[in-house]
């Protein structure tokens, strides 16, 4: 349920929007660092669920492995929820 709410949320929300938001990346100002991996996977993941799979490898290119695997993952339960209500 936390998963489907949090993929309408990036399907919802413009990537264009996160762009101009805050930068809120934990490890980056914890460890003083340039960009941390995850850096921009929040922008990417949106932007991939918008399908601008081009703009999406711009901001991280991580969203290669973790959207696929988020879609992966939402028919999972997708498919689990279909088979209790079936059952």
């Amino acid at each position: 349920m936390v998963l489907s709410l949090a993929v309408v949320a990036l399907m919802a929300i413009p990537p264009e929007v996160l762009a101009r938001g805050p930068d809120i990346c934990l490890w980056r100002h914890l460890f003083h660092l340039a960009a941390c991996p995850a850096c921009g996977s929040t922008r990417a993941l949106s932007a991939f669920f918008h399908g601008h799979l081009s703009q999406a490898l711009d901001y991280n290119r991580n969203v290669m492995v973790t959207g696929p695997l988020l879609v992966g993952l939402l028919l999972q339960d997708a498919f689990a929820g279909l088979k209790k209500l079936v059952i």
